[in-house]
């Protein structure tokens, strides 16, 4: 499969009071399938939409749509994929929405709710013969890092939330940090071509 990075994730921040991340967002493409990774967020659902435009892709034709975690920054537009299977970690199922909070819960639930097809994940998995499915809940209890080999862009790291940025990724790489997350990141990257951030632009890795 080949894939390409239709939305370079970041933050939008209005002082003092507003803050609104938006996920990188990926399309991963062969023959029969069209898979979006990290469908992003109310803030960057034009950009997507101008990409798939360009790609002459229209929302029915996704097939599939992988989330490294539930949170609004990376799935609010998962609910415009209606043809889609949604994969996901199975812990998605026992955390509290509402505990977000009164308007956060209603707005985690609809989009949830949206979901016709889901496939859970546990971790150990390769999906479509070219994805492989780490459970890293470090972010979240629901929280996935994907290694995916591609025909275009060679073996890519999808590390999620536990590793934002370059910033991030350099801290793990030179040591210091050494937690957990920074571990799995530091290994796991030293066999991938690329590292693909969720709010920040790829990195090309050289080995």
């Amino acid at each position: 499969m080949k894939i390409d990075i239709l939305v370079i994730g970041g933050v939008l921040r209005a002082m003092p009071y507003v803050m609104a991340p938006y996920s990188t967002v990926s399309l991963l493409y062969g023959d029969e399938r069209k898979i979006i990774v990290d469908p992003g967020s109310f803030v960057s659902w034009e950009a997507l939409e101008k990409a798939l435009n360009q790609k002459n892709v229209l929302p029915e034709q996704i097939t599939d749509v992988i989330l490294t975690h539930v949170h609004m920054d990376h799935t609010f537009s998962s609910m415009f994929f209606k043809n889609a299977s949604i994969h996901v970690h199975e812990r998605f199922k026992t955390r509290d929405y509402s505990s977000f909070g009164p308007i956060a819960g209603q707005l985690y639930g609809m989009v949830v709710s949206s979901w016709k097809q889901i496939q859970v994940l546990k971790g150990g998995e390769r999906l479509f013969d070219c994805v492989e499915v780490f459970y890293t809940p470090y972010h979240s209890s629901d929280h996935i890092s994907l290694v995916i080999e591609t025909q275009n862009m060679g073996k890519i790291f999808m590390p999620g939330d536990i590793c934002y940025t370059k910033v991030e990724y350099f801290e793990a790489v030179k040591g210091y940090k050494n937690d957990e997350a920074a571990v799995f990141v530091r290994e796991t990257s030293k066999r991938c071509d690329w590292v693909v951030f969720t709010h920040d632009e790829p990195l090309k890795l050289s080995r």
